[in-house]
């Protein structure tokens, strides 16, 4: 049976039969490995299942959610605090995933739609599975490309997109998939766009950024000097300043750590999505952080590099000799996206507006570039925010069959008889909700041979 499902008709007059069924599939939901250890989004959707189920939904709002849920007093503002919408949408992402996996099958489905807090359940009617047909011994099949290889059970997807995220924190190589042997469940349009990279069942390689950073913490007591974890003391000034800036508690000691092993946020969320889509298309992944890549890499494997210029040292080198590229921040200009022959109205240059201190910005702008790696048989394809919320978004834009059906039509456009794997360039740019990216578009594109 497909895991694919029609997304089923939507039901607000509900009778008892049916709220039993909505209570079933929550529980079934919350007792999944997607929900099991996010007690968060747990008891989020459990308070606006319960409370429309018991026909109160129209008190649903961000105050009282995060009074109830989130144990937020009397002074919450959702000006000042956005732990709801944050939630809501880390909600709607889980959801998908589950759907995606896990709850391929069920016959009730909850959502909770973009905008509101109130849920909506989905009654999926059943599919009639026609008998099978006996092959004619005198029809030849036709011959299987490489890429086609089975589709993983429900369980099987769920824990190669789990163990995606646990790459991040530290299983630099682990594999997260596995070649099988039926035909992969996946829109067409990725094949379309993504080439190599999905078609040839060798596999990919996802390759994360590794960005000078510092984690600063806030202690009680001072360590002693010859502590081996005590890192580098602030100042009194540089206090007060990390203080005002995240609105810490007076007093107390600040120490800096600097490290390589931090996980830039938009490609952690955005690991999620890339790692359903291979594993739809039955491609086995495996991650793989920049500073252990090296250029036989590039050789061996198809990749996808992920970050921005300042943080993977393999962008410079090889947009360098494209169109557009990424530069880094300058005395003069913070980090941003150039392009170094503007035609038929493209601007120079690409960065979001700071100009109200805002941080991270109300804004961003991703590169996407997609060409043939070094030794022309495999596929190269890099993701580059120019901040990190940039990555989030060129990875939800380049993981959506109806931007990338948009995306292909406007390459058409301009290769009207084009019949190898497309090589372009792409400059997106969003507005960000509290870094979430909100209503990506297509700002700038270029073919390459």
């Amino acid at each position: 049976m497909s895991s694919t499902r029609p997304p089923g008709k939507i039901v607000t007059d509900l009778d008892l039969e049916q709220k039993k069924l909505i209570k079933t599939e929550l529980h079934r939901i919350l007792a999944s490995q997607l929900f099991r250890r996010s007690d968060r989004l747990t008891r989020f959707l459990s308070f606006v299942c319960d409370l429309t189920l018991n026909g109160d939904g129209a008190e649903l709002n961000e105050y009282l959610i995060a009074h109830r849920v989130f144990d937020r007093g009397e002074d919450y503002s959702s000006g000042e605090d956005s732990v709801v919408r944050r939630q809501a949408y880390s909600l709607r992402q889980k959801l998908q995933e589950y759907y995606a996996c896990e709850g391929a099958d069920d016959s009730v489905r909850i959502d909770l739609p973009v905008g509101r807090y109130v849920p909506s359940f989905h009654f999926v009617e059943a599919t009639v599975i026609a008998p099978p047909v006996e092959p004619d011994p005198t029809i030849q099949a036709p011959l299987l490309a490489p890429s086609v290889v089975s589709k993983p059970s429900s369980n099987a997807m769920w824990v190669i997109a789990a163990a995606a995220i646990c790459v991040l924190f530290g299983v630099g190589g682990m594999w997260i998939g596995s070649r099988l042997s039926a035909k992969p469940d996946v829109d067409p349009i990725f094949g379309e766009i993504w080439g190599p990279l999905i078609t040839d069942g060798s596999g990919s390689v996802i390759c994360f950024s590794n960005a000078l950073t510092a984690g600063i913490r806030q202690i009680d007591q001072p360590f002693p000097e010859d502590t081996l974890t005590r890192g580098i003391e602030l100042g009194q000034d540089q206090a007060h300043q990390i203080r005002q800036r995240f609105r810490l508690p007076a007093g107390g000691y600040f120490y800096m750590n600097p490290t390589m092993s931090h996980a830039k946020m938009g490609e952690a969320l955005g690991i999620v999505p890339i790692s359903v889509m291979f594993t739809k298309a039955g491609v086995p992944v495996r991650a793989l952080q920049s500073r252990y890549l090296n250029w036989q890499d590039f050789r061996n494997q198809n990749l996808v590099l992920l970050g921005h210029g300042e943080a993977n040292q393999w962008l410079e080198p090889i947009l360098s000799k494209l169109p557009y590229r990424h530069a880094k921040t300058t005395l003069e200009k913070p980090r941003r996206i150039v392009v170094t022959d503007p035609v038929n109205g493209e601007r120079a240059e690409y960065y979001p507006n700071y100009s109200k201190g805002q941080n991270p910005a109300a804004e961003d702008y991703a590169l996407v570039t997609f060409i043939n790696s070094i030794d022309e048989r495999h596929g190269l394809a890099m993701l580059n925010g120019v901040n990190t919320e940039g990555t989030l978004m060129a990875l939800d834009y380049m993981t959506d069959p109806m931007n990338l059906k948009n995306l292909l039509a406007q390459l058409r456009q301009r290769v009207p008889n084009h019949s190898r794997p497309w090589h372009f360039q792409a400059i997106l740019h969003s507005e960000l909700r509290d870094g979430v990216p909100a209503g990506i578009e297509l700002v700038s594109l270029r073919t390459l041979p």
